[in-house]
């Protein structure tokens, strides 16, 4: 799940509960700079960047929103009353799922691409982006379709080629900085992939690297790979230019829909 407009403190509160042996469903917050889809979202209806986010976010069946308080308007999404009762949130959680689960599976059977209704009903439209994020809307991306590894063991990366095998994606691996670098001058590179597990690698050093070979007005992706603990202080990746990352061991589905955020591949 992914939590959205809560505090610092109350977000280690869902955490130390979700932490607890649950019956049946287990739920485990995303780190923000995730970029792993959630299953759900959970915003605090107090917050109005929250409310413009889940906005943006689309919530539906197969990713529904959860809202805790009371909204300034009226939204379609299941609610939940401020103080907090736990177990009334885990059941309505668990309802979620059920439903998200029901409509994958309706989705599946069909085999049909939908586009979603506009709403009807209110919605929150106050612009509260922050102007960083319009730099980045501005800022060219890449237009190749050059995937850069940087590993210092070819496993992540022949499990990578033979994912894009038949799509028109090249896929290099670099082992050395100076490899990096060279990759980034002669090829067309949209993404970087750093395994932060690698030893001998620093990830902050070939994000300074990418930032520092790339066009003043183009945009290179840089994703790190982690383990399940976080191996490295996603702060000090923030400073360096990291887009985010995603948890090992990953999914094709999670590699590829991170991929699609940044270059341009088929579906």
């Amino acid at each position: 799940m992914r939590l959205l407009g809560f505090t610092r403190q109350e977000t280690d509160v869902f955490d130390a509960t979700f932490a607890v042996e649950q019956q049946g469903h287990r739920y485990m917050q995303l780190h923000e700079d995730n970029l792993q889809d959630p299953d759900l979202y959970i915003a605090d209806a107090a917050s109005l960047k929250a409310l413009v986010t889940l906005e943006q976010l689309r919530p539906s069946d197969v990713r529904p929103a959860l809202l805790v308080g009371e909204p300034p308007v009226a939204l379609p999404y299941a609610r939940v009353e401020r103080p907090i009762r736990w177990q009334q949130l885990v059941e309505v959680l668990d309802k979620l799922i059920e439903t998200r689960a029901d409509a994958l599976s309706r989705l599946q059977a069909s085999d049909i691409v939908t586009v979603t209704e506009r709403r009807r009903s209110n919605r929150v439209d106050i612009d509260l982006t922050d102007p960083a994020d319009y730099l980045k809307m501005r800022t060219k991306r890449s237009q190749g379709r050059t995937v850069l590894i940087v590993d210092q063991s070819p496993q992540l990366y022949d499990w990578i080629a033979a994912m894009f095998a038949q799509a028109p994606v090249r896929i290099l691996l670099a082992d050395t900085m100076s490899a990096v670098e060279q990759a980034c001058v002669l090829h067309p590179v949209a993404t970087v992939i750093v395994n932060t597990t690698a030893a001998g690698m620093d990830p902050y050093a070939v994000c300074d690297l990418v930032t520092q070979n790339r066009a003043h007005d183009e945009r290179i992706a840089v994703i790190f790979l982690s383990a399940r603990d976080m191996t490295f202080d996603a702060e000090r990746a923030r400073v360096s230019g990291y887009d985010g990352f995603l948890s090992m061991p990953v999914s094709k589905t999670n590699l590829t829909i991170a991929l699609q955020r940044f270059m341009h591949l088929p579906r």
